[in-house]
């Protein structure tokens, strides 16, 4: 497959993605107009007057200008039947949602053949096809056309592209305004792609009795109307419009590099690159693998700077701002601007690297650059290495010089080292117990103070600039900025490939990405396009999970279907579980309810267990772990099969002590938390933990350890008492979805939990279980 076959599909426009309809208005004078492509979208008009917001085409002209604002539009199929992640095709029916959750209306009340934005499922609400622009027919074509041609049922006025097929299938669209019995049946004309031009939209169904309104999509204004771009309308009077689809503008949801997490980031934001990242680490078996930076977009594509790129730009960076030899560079002019293409969509990211290259980066890139060219550097690279040789190594205090040693020791390490020191002095009944606590805290703190910057960090590093190793762990002057997210038409490229009966290019094995993996499916595709048939569809999370890389996602994807086969995890649903109960009644843990984003919220109290009550019982520690499977599977499997979806989790911590965190406590936790990050990533939205002890700091940092670091960075360590409990819960949570004991509205045990009581009874055979299985819809049968 070839590159332009790849970037084709990425192009492609799918049910789930965003989209701006670009257009210019007929009423404003070509001179008027820089580029022959529109960039603006079509938008509403924010004055609600008698007829209430009415769309229409930018500009509005003079001050209205402050009043119009562009739209981007949920593509979604009315009938339901179309999946996220299935492409879009010319001719086939679609609903348009735009960012306030409204959708197209030709019933604006008043005025007739006028569109505004409105909620769903009222009547009005409008089904449209996107078609490929035809010039009219002339009268002698349509004679020939009448001659020839059955009389079609449609409206008066519809297009020569509007097929019989497409007629018959708009007269299928129910006009009750409901949505849920929607038909297509009609020949398509291949994929609807990010960055075509001349594309018309047709109405197909406006959930009226009347179908004068099912015409395409036209630009009308009044000779009196002070809507310099004029409004937009559905019964064909006025200019027909014809739009050039660009996608919406993501916004960046995550940035990862190295052990560094940022989420939220704005446009413009500089971002201080660790020095880790910068310095060039070659393995000869696997290449430059560990300093790439990795972009993940809320419209689920990614971008990757990696490792080779990044080094090359510095060096590029440093070369530009002129770096003279035996001199240390204090200021910086140039910025280095460079292009990230997204990858499963289209665009790209722009992004500039501006300050200084510190000058240890520059020295090691420098010599890890000669040594793959073997040759000496002239010119502007000559100057740049003699300033990197001009570094000299200064002397530090004995203090620094451990305070350096410390900083080299991994947190794993540090916390496999403390555990081992906390089993050893609670042994020990020959020291004081004031004398353990006292080393139980000194000795994490020491760790924190040697290994964290903070106002007293001299102390332990030496400054800035008097050593070397000192700029391994800081960095203050490169920054990395990312401008924009930026859509070149000019550069999309035509559709090519073998294609199918009704003109749409045939997928391989190769594109990217393949709808299912979009759809979250973990199955393979039997439609026969994709051969083998049996070949493995890798789910989006797991490449996410491993930064981009899809090798790596799925040998990861593999390692856990090869688990969940070796667990029976498909089937553990419909496998009786007798210690159900008595774990649940000595471990408080339950599902309670959704987030604001309709998360599910699972609740855990790890201070509550009762150990002893457990191993009266007999619950091992691997029965544990089974039941963390099982209630684990039952979320994914029954109350939220989607695939891109997480969960929040809030762990209550109240009553934990010290010694909770060794012995079966810690490697139930280290196991668990060992198979949600191996085994189910990127399923975490948030992790409250709420009822914090003073001390729970410094054990924080020993359990991290074993968590990922991606999970690390959703935790939110809550202080205080109910009151500030739930208000932290109440900015991710619904105060009507909170349980009672944490301040919320709601009393008594959730549906969720009810459901996976009587599933665990029915699999029982208690008693009072009900007669048939309540979750058969499903359960995975083998």
């Amino acid at each position: 497959m070839t590159d332009a076959e790849t970037e084709v599909d990425a192009l492609a426009v799918r049910y789930g993605h965003k989209l701006r309809l670009c257009a210019h208005s007929v009423y404003i004078k070509d001179a008027t107009i820089t580029s022959s492509v529109p960039n603006v979208g079509i938008g509403y008009y924010e004055k609600n007057g008698r007829h209430g917001i009415l769309n229409c085409v930018s500009p509005l002209g003079g001050k209205l200008d402050g009043l119009f604002y562009e739209d981007e539009y949920l593509v979604l199929d009315p009938a339901n039947v179309k999946a996220p992640g299935d492409i879009v095709e010319y001719g086939q029916p679609v609903v348009l949602v735009n960012q306030h959750g409204m959708v197209w209306n030709n019933k604006t009340g008043g005025i007739t053949g006028y569109v505004g934005p409105r909620q769903r499922g009222i009547p009005g609400e409008m089904f449209v096809s996107f078609r490929r622009w035809s010039p009219p027919l002339s009268k002698k074509e349509k004679r020939e056309s009448a001659t020839t041609t059955a009389p079609l049922s449609g409206p008066p006025g519809s297009e020569r592209d509007v097929s019989t097929a497409s007629i018959n299938s708009s007269s299928s669209l129910i006009s009750s305004g409901s949505s849920s019995s929607v038909m297509f049946d009609g020949v398509t004309d291949g994929p609807v792609r990010f960055g075509d031009q001349h594309v018309v939209v047709t109405v197909v169904e406006s959930n009226r009795h009347s179908q004068m309104f099912n015409k395409r999509l036209t630009n009308f204004k009044k000779p009196t109307s002070k809507i310099v771009g004029g409004y937009i309308c559905c019964d064909g009077k006025g200019t027909e419009l014809r739009f050039t689809i660009r996608p919406a503008a993501p916004r960046i949801e995550q940035i990862t590099m190295l052990n560094k997490l940022i989420t939220a980031y704005n446009y413009g934001q500089k971002i201080a690159l660790p020095m880790g990242l910068l310095e060039k680490r070659h393995d000869p078996k696997t290449g430059l693998q560990d300093a790439e930076i990795l972009f993940k977009l809320t419209n689920q594509t990614t971008a990757t700077i990696s490792s080779k790129l990044l080094q090359d730009k510095i060096l590029q960076h440093a070369s530009a701002n002129g770096q003279k030899e035996n001199e240390e560079l204090q200021t910086s002019t140039h910025e280095t601007e460079f292009a990230l293409p997204l990858r499963f969509g289209p665009g790209e990211l722009v992004v500039k690297l501006v300050g200084i290259v510190p000058r240890r980066v520059l020295k090691k890139l420098v010599r890890a650059s000669e040594r793959a060219n073997r040759t000496e550097p002239v010119g502007k690279r000559a100057r740049v290495v003699a300033t990197a040789r001009a570094i000299s190594r200064r002397s530090r205090t004995p203090l620094q010089k451990v305070g350096a040693v410390v900083r080299q020791v991994p947190v794993p390490v540090f916390a496999l080292v403390y555990a081992f020191l906390i089993h050893f002095l609670r042994n020990n009944r020959f020291l004081p117990r004031q004398l353990v606590v006292i080393i139980l805290l000194i000795v994490p703190l020491a760790y924190v103070a040697m290994k964290v910057d903070h106002p007293f960090s001299l102390l332990f590093h030496a400054p800035p600039g008097d050593s070397e190793e000192e700029e391994e762990y800081t960095n203050t002057s490169l920054k990395l900025i990312v401008t924009q997210f930026r859509f070149d038409v000019a550069a999309v490229p035509l559709p090519t490939g073998p294609l199918s009966a009704n003109g749409q290019r045939k997928p391989s094995m190769g594109d990217l990405p393949p709808a299912d993996v979009l759809n979250g499916s973990e199955t393979s595709i039997s439609s026969g396009i994709i051969e083998p048939s049996d070949a493995v569809i890798v789910p989006r999370r797991f490449i996410l999970a491993e930064k981009g890389d899809e090798v790596k996602g799925r040998e990861r994807y593999l390692t856990t279907l090869a688990w969940r086969t070796e667990n029976h995890l498909d089937t553990i649903l419909s496998q009786p579980w007798e210690p159900f109960r008595t774990i649940k009644n000595n471990y408080p843990h339950y599902y309670h309810k959704r987030g604001n984003n309709g998360e599910p919220v699972y609740y855990e109290k790890p201070g509550k267990i009762n150990l002893k009550g457990l191993k009266a019982a007999q619950v091992t520690l691997k029965d544990l772990m089974h039941n963390y499977l099982m209630v684990t599977e039952f979320l994914w499997q029954v109350l939220e099969p989607d695939d891109n979806k997480k969960c929040i989790s809030v762990l209550d911590v109240e009553g934990i002590g010290i010694s909770d965190f060794v012995g079966e406590a810690v490697e139930y936790v280290r196991n668990a938390a060992s198979v949600s990050g191996s085994h189910y990533p990127e399923r975490c939205a948030y992790i409250f933990i709420i009822n914090v002890p003073s001390w729970f700091s410094m054990i924080w940092n020993t359990v991290k350890t074993m968590v990922d670091e991606v999970t690390r960075e959703k935790v939110i360590i809550v202080r205080g008492n109910k009151k500030k409990i739930l208000e932290a819960l109440a900015e991710k949570i619904p105060l009507a979805n909170i349980p009672e004991e944490y301040g919320g509205e709601s009393v008594g045990k959730s549906p969720e939990e009810e459901l996976l009581f009587d599933l665990m009874a029915y699999v029982n055979g208690e008693p009072d279980a009900p007669a048939k299985n309540p979750i058969e819809a499903y359960v995975k049968t083998p």
